[in-house]
């Protein structure tokens, strides 16, 4: 299995809702090293639930840990991140610096939607592509307005926003609906990345090894080694990343009986759309 890279995975102790302790943070980097993780986007919430969290804090802490990852032996190498709450001011956030960027880069934004919210996220996506920053969704199959709309997915893809799934969602004890959602999503190439999202050693751990033989079984392993590694160094290193857009979907044929005529009429479900073939 090629090193894996997880982009979002809450490794700060103390910040938010990840780890509380130090102690707890390292055996989250032993846990994901024994995965076979080697590079983690280590992140805390950028919100108005955590107004103490600051993007200097982020990077203090990570240091931090980095040099305990020193002292305990472990060469898992981890990169400043915060994951950002989507807000109507945020293009201006981010050019008052108020945002931290994936591995501080300049380059990859990750964003997430308020819980139990679905916003548009077009004219951002739009925006942040101005100002020369990649958003990448986080979760959005959390968000059953997304999980049920591909096309809208595929819209935000062709804008250039990068999407990243978590690797609990894709589990072998992931509902069946939503897993045979992202197994469509993997295969159609919108679903670019994949974070463990952890936050514990116990409740949500930074697991990413499932999610790469579960791609690998979906896709192939060129696309899990994209999706779990390759695109996530690239990220890390804030280099452009050229991604693939989704085909054209198919039209779906749906027929009815016209009493008249006596035949199925076949037809797009288009307002005012005429039957195109009849027989």
């Amino acid at each position: 299995m090629i090193p894996l890279v997880d982009t979002h995975c809450h490794l700060l102790a103390g910040l938010d809702d990840g780890p509380r302790t130090a102690a707890d943070a390292l055996e989250m980097c032993r846990m994901a090293w024994e995965q076979g993780t080697r590079a983690v986007a280590a992140t805390a919430h950028l919100a108005e639930q955590w107004p103490d969290v600051t993007p200097e804090r982020i990077r203090a802490a990570t240091r931090r840990l980095a040099s305990q990852l020193d002292e305990f032996g472990l060469p898992l190498a981890v990169y400043s991140s915060a994951e950002v709450m989507v807000r109507p001011d945020l293009e201006h956030a981010w050019q008052q610096d108020e945002l931290l960027s994936v591995a501080d880069r300049r380059t990859y934004l990750l964003i997430e939607l308020p819980p139990g919210l679905f916003l548009d996220l077009r004219d951002m996506v739009r925006g942040l592509r101005e100002l020369g920053i990649r958003p990448i969704l986080a979760h959005p199959e959390r968000h059953p307005e997304l999980l049920g709309d591909a096309a809208m997915i595929e819209e935000l893809v062709h804008l250039g926003c990068l999407v990243q799934i978590s690797s609990d969602s894709i589990a072998e004890n992931a509902g069946w609906e939503q897993t045979h959602v992202l197994k469509r999503w993997v295969r159609r190439g919108i679903v670019h990345l994949v974070g463990s999202d952890g936050h514990s050693p116990t409740d949500r751990p930074p697991s990413m090894a499932e999610a790469y033989w579960r791609i690998a079984q979906w896709a192939g392993p060129a696309a899990a080694d994209r999706i779990c590694s390759t695109n996530g160094i690239a990220v890390l290193e804030g280099l452009p990343l050229e991604v693939p857009k989704p085909p054209p979907r198919r039209r779906r044929w749906f027929f009815r009986f016209d009493k008249a005529s006596g035949f199925r009429q076949a037809y797009y479900p288009q307002p005012g759309r005429q039957p195109l073939v009849s027989g």
